[in-house]
């Protein structure tokens, strides 16, 4: 085998660990390239080259991926900064780096669940990521053309991530003696990370749109035109489940807009509409006995804040059960993803929970904390009270500035942090390109 490969910036001591040495050790970085053989020579045909096995080259690829996860922390974003982003280079620069460094975290999170490697799901979805990392950083900042590609693709592989983690999570929590707890703990990481490379992806896929460059924050978000949507969608739903839906009354004070990514405010809504509509369904039986308690969603805001109420009379949550609305394992549904009968998921099992491949109104059971997931992600927060044996009220809160971070504070024209682990072009110019199928 004398594919050519490439090798990327690696700390010195995990080269050293597994038997290389660096051609700069001055440099706490240095690049070089190799090539993939059977055996390990220390001659090569081009300067600065050596030979390793495929099981060497994927030891390397494994320690700079622990070291991206340990010792390289995520630059935390606000959407404005986002909404700001609208140099395809700088971004592109920002991201080879940002982007394997959060997809190294999330494998690390993975691992960090005992027996983890026991679970087909668990294995696939570390799977997944480990290839992300590796396409990424296997770009150069002048392959702009191969750097969209790859984050289309990736996009498109971990299309269903989620119904995959849930899924896997909850087959852990039945087959070994993780908690709730931890369960719930290890999916709000894990999910909320990956609201973070999402968005960032999807910055960069819609600036370099070819024909209608724009950006996947809203500047002008109109919750009201959100809400009307998802209000149709969900009673599209509750109607092919039913055959009827119960009415929904949207009250607009102040005629909000404010920064925000439309399609997880969408997802919110839906979220929330779809529990409310399967409380008065199950409440009434029937529309006529339904009208005269309307489903209610206000919309309005100050200068700061920007608040949805949603409103139903469908008998509310007993006050017992308030805390585990919050937890990824409860639902008072049938689980719509429920695990095989091995307690694991085949890569190849059919995602659709119906035949006709229609989503369920319910029992996927991560509707609520996923969507308080998202509006804490961007600096808001969800609320949930209920009157027991009459209704519910939910609040949503969202930031109206969009300045909200992810951790840390940092100025709105502050330049991307470049790490100094990009690859060189003109180094590169010389050495074939790399196959991730190694």
């Amino acid at each position: 085998m004398n594919r050519a490969c490439r090798l990327w910036p690696l700390p010195w001591r995990a080269c050293a660990n597994l038997g290389f040495r660096t051609l700069n050790s001055a440099s706490s970085y240095s690049a070089f390239s190799f090539r993939a053989s059977p055996t390990f020579t220390a001659s090569s045909r081009l300067p600065g080259t050596v030979e390793v096995s495929k099981q060497r080259f994927e030891e390397l690829l494994e320690s700079e991926m622990v070291h991206f996860a340990r010792a390289m922390k995520p630059h935390p974003m606000t959407l404005q900064q986002i909404l700001h982003l609208r140099d395809p280079t700088e971004l592109r620069e920002f991201l080879l780096e940002e982007l394997p460094i959060r997809y190294a975290r999330r494998v690390q999170l993975i691992e960090s669940l005992p027996g983890w490697n026991s679970f087909g799901s668990m294995r696939m979805i570390r799977s997944l990521y480990f290839d992300a990392f590796r396409r990424l950083r296997a770009l150069t900042q002048e392959d702009k053309d191969s750097f969209r590609s790859e984050l289309q693709a990736i996009k498109r592989r971990n299309g269903n991530m989620l119904f995959h983690v849930v899924r896997g999570a909850r087959a852990m929590r039945t087959n070994t003696t993780l908690a709730d707890e931890q369960v719930n703990r290890f999916l709000d990481e894990f999910l909320t990370a990956r609201i973070g490379t999402d968005i960032l992806s999807s910055q960069y896929l819609a600036i370099t749109r070819p024909d209608t460059p724009t950006s996947v924050v809203n500047p002008e978000c109109d919750p009201v035109g959100v809400v009307r949507s998802a209000a149709r969608d969900a009673a599209t739903l509750c109607r092919h489940h039913y055959g009827w839906s119960p009415p929904i009354d949207i009250v607009d004070v102040g005629q909000v807009r404010f920064p925000f990514i439309s399609q997880y405010l969408n997802y919110i809504m839906f979220e929330l509409l779809k529990n409310s509509l399967r409380a008065m369904v199950e409440k009434f039986g029937s529309r006529p006995e339904a009208e005269a308690y309307p489903i209610r969603v206000v919309i309005c805001g100050d200068d700061d804040t920007v608040v949805l109420r949603v409103s139903d009379s469908g008998g509310g949550i007993p006050l017992d059960d308030m805390e585990q609305v919050w937890s990824y394992m409860y639902t008072t549904a049938r689980p719509a993803c429920e695990e095989a009968s091995n307690g694991e998921m085949s890569p190849n099992e059919d995602d659709d929970s119906d035949d006709d491949g229609v989503a369920p109104l319910a029992g996927f059971g991560c509707g609520l904390p996923l969507s308080r997931n998202y509006a804490c992600y961007v600096g808001g927060w969800l609320e949930l009270n209920s009157i027991p044996e009459f209704g519910t009220d939910t609040y949503l809160y969202l930031n109206r500035a969009g300045n909200a971070q992810e951790e840390l504070r940092t100025d709105l024209d502050a330049a991307l942090p470049i790490r100094g682990s990009l690859l060189n072009g003109a180094y590169y110019s010389s050495a074939s390109s790399v196959s991730p199928n190694l």
